[in-house]
């Protein structure tokens, strides 16, 4: 089963991309996969998606620090997709 974490954070895509791409360098090899979708003017959401939940969860808690973001759930992702 696969474990998919998302984290927002209101930075800038352009800021946090070299940070994202040494994320993935140093993942790729544990099979964890990571992806950004910007939100136009209000953040991005970067997504950690890997077999093995401690990994995914330690990762995740250390991109919230990283970008001053947060882990978000998966519904409040939706709704603030959804600008609500």
């Amino acid at each position: 089963m696969m474990t998919d974490i998302r984290c927002a954070t209101s930075l800038p895509e352009s800021s946090i991309a070299p940070y994202l791409t040494e994320l993935q360098a140093r993942t790729k090899a544990a099979g964890v996969r990571v992806g950004s979708y910007p939100l136009l003017m209000r953040g991005v959401y970067v997504a950690l998606i890997g077999r093995d939940e401690e990994t995914v969860t330690t990762l995740a808690a250390e991109v919230a620090e990283k970008l001053q973001g947060r882990v978000v759930t998966e519904e409040e992702a939706a709704k603030e997709k959804a600008g609500m």
